[in-house]
């Protein structure tokens, strides 16, 4: 499996090359603040997808002005994100591409709105951190800032029948919340973050912050831990092994890659055919396409 994603890699070299030329002429000629690739689909069809961005700004040089000192993302979905970026999906037509940037300004109001919305539901939540969630695919502005006023509506409405249950504690703000879709669970992060939808019950909310607010501070202090001593894994195993690039799925938690890690620096010498490889920690073997070597967090 080592030997045929050394070999893939080695085929995908000149599109790997050709990908950061691309990447660097679009870095500078739209003057972004970042490009970053968010989609499952193998690096030929990044390629294909710089290209027709570099296609575009040809055409449209005027249009691409809207996109200087702005993060571009080429992923899933077609508009601006929560963290005000702005997303072009990877499958559509160049013609939606150029339809979003032309009009990429009018979300500048959302952006600035989203802060004061995220403060807002704080204060009527004792002071909870409303923040974004650290792993997985985030939301577009205008999806994010209704969900935020849906909740803070029903918790104002709430607080004008009912009284928040006497085992919530007076003071939240140690604690991070993320408002997610409506359709979404109510649960608690291995991170230490509570996740609620939009369209949980404001008492169900209560009652599960009273039950879960211990373990969630116990889990919020020890994934600071653990990300520090994963980092510092993390670059020592890119080191030890010459890898091309090591990382993991969102899946992953700390603790798993932590273990993973470890595993790999005490077994160095029977894993040194992975030296030079793209590595991605998962929970599963495979090559893909494009040489990358999927390699299970907890693999013997």
């Amino acid at each position: 499996m080592q030997k045929k994603s050394k070999e893939v890699l080695r085929a995908g070299q000149a599109v790997r090359d050709e990908i950061k030329q691309l990447s660097d002429e679009l870095l500078k000629e739209l003057k972004l603040k970042d490009l970053k690739w968010e989609c499952g689909w193998n690096t030929e069809h990044f390629k294909g997808c710089l290209r027709s961005l570099k296609c575009l700004a040809s055409h449209h040089p005027s249009a691409m002005t809207a996109l200087e000192n702005r993060s571009l993302v080429i992923g899933s979905e077609t508009g601006v994100n929560q963290f005000g970026h702005v997303s072009l999906n990877s499958g559509e037509v160049r013609h939606n591409w150029l339809e979003l940037i032309q009009n990429v300004g009018r979300y500048d109001g959302v952006l600035s709105r989203i802060p004061s919305c995220e403060k807002g539901l704080s204060r009527a939540l004792r002071d909870i951190k409303v923040t974004r969630r650290r792993f997985g695919p985030s939301l577009l502005a205008e999806e994010y800032e209704s969900q935020l006023k849906r909740l803070l509506t029903a918790i104002g409405d709430f607080k004008c029948r009912r009284t928040f249950p006497s085992g919530l504690p007076c003071d939240l703000s140690s604690l991070q919340l993320v408002v997610e879709t409506a359709a979404g669970p109510l649960m608690l992060t291995p991170t230490g973050q509570i996740i609620t939808p939009s369209s949980s019950p404001v008492s169900l909310l209560a009652n599960f912050i009273v039950e879960n607010h211990l373990k969630a501070l116990d889990l919020l202090n020890l994934y600071e831990v653990e990300h520090k001593e994963e980092e510092e894994l993390r670059s020592e195993c890119i080191e030890m092994f010459g890898l091309f690039s090591l990382i993991k799925d969102d899946n992953i938690t700390p603790r798993q890659m932590i273990e993973f890690l470890k595993n790999l620096k005490d077994n160095a010498d029977a894993l040194f055919n992975i030296r030079g490889t793209k590595v991605c920690v998962t929970n599963y073997y495979s090559v893909l396409a494009d040489g990358e070597l999927c390699i299970p967090w907890n693999f013997h």
